[in-house]
């Protein structure tokens, strides 16, 4: 497995709150990685939507669109180079969303993707159909979900969940880039699932083996072993105690649908979690992981 780097960030945008906010995070974010970024709009078929999310703009035709939609993210552009001093390009594209953000982030070679997501509550928790989820569960980099009321810019205090999980420890690596770039300190929280005493011995050496790591990185870090099946409202109540501004989880916890509070423990960090959550699609289990320097 390669180091993690950041060089190209794509993040889809629709003019909403939360896709503009997205920008300000990439564009903070590609400023420390010296890295680009990749303004993606998607126009479904149902176009004339566009003007319930731009009512500004007058649109009668297709054509009027696409050129109205460029103009704006030439716009954003231009404010994120005044802002961030990062160079972006800007890509307008039609057809299913989450099928033309996979695409354009392949063709880019995106190393990171960065999307608003709204989050939802309840029994609509069952039905997984936003775009940002899609992503977060098939997308080969990792995507960062940014939520309205994720407003700092920066990541002071990352919380690394980690389970018993096969690729658990594989999200180590992200979390320490980040860390050197962002100035961060480290809160390893060891997400116990069993009492047995051989169990316990041989996760806490898991933990040790990550300690030493984040020690060797030279980085700040906390860490706490918490009991407890509700694994997701666990991880994102530690988070408010440890003022976390970003979450580092994995995917391959939604192998189990029911065991974890209500759906999937990434579903549920993403749509409950104020802050923004970095989600990383696991490698081959016998995959070693890489000091990043």
């Amino acid at each position: 497995m390669k180091a993690f780097n950041i060089q190209k960030i794509l993040i889809p945008i629709d003019f909403s709150e939360t896709s503009m906010l997205a920008i300000e995070h990439a564009g903070f974010t590609a400023q420390l990685f010296k890295a680009e970024l990749v303004l993606l709009h998607v126009i479904e078929k149902h176009w004339e939507q566009f003007s319930v999310v731009a009512p500004e703009l007058r649109i009668s035709t297709p054509t009027e669109l696409t050129g109205a939609i460029e103009k704006k993210l030439s716009e954003v552009a231009a404010d994120i180079q005044k802002k961030y001093g990062v160079k972006s390009l800007h890509v307008t594209s039609t057809g299913n969303i989450f099928s033309e953000i996979l695409s354009v982030s392949k063709e880019h070679n995106v190393d990171l993707v960065v999307m608003g997501t709204h989050g939802t509550s309840g029994v609509v928790e069952f039905f997984i159909g936003s775009n940002t989820y899609k992503m977060v569960t098939q997308s080969e980099c990792p995507v960062m979900s940014v939520q309205a009321h994720a407003k700092k810019l920066g990541f002071t205090n990352i919380l690394l969940p980690i389970d018993d999980s096969v690729h658990s420890r594989q999200k180590v690596n992200q979390a320490i880039v980040l860390a050197k770039h962002f100035a961060s300190k480290i809160h390893i929280l060891g997400l116990a699932d069993s009492n047995d005493e051989s169990d316990r011995k041989k996760f806490e050496i898991k933990l040790d083996q990550i300690e030493e790591y984040v020690k060797k990185c030279d980085l700040p870090f906390s860490r706490k072993t918490v009991d407890g099946k509700n694994q997701s409202k666990t991880t994102y109540d530690y988070a408010k105690a440890v003022n976390a501004d970003l979450i580092v989880i994995m995917t391959d916890q939604d192998e189990n649908l029911t065991g974890r509070f209500m759906g999937t423990f990434a579903q549920q960090i993403i749509n409950h979690s104020k802050i923004p959550v970095l989600t990383i699609q696991p490698k081959e289990a016998n995959t070693p992981w890489v000091h990043p320097y």
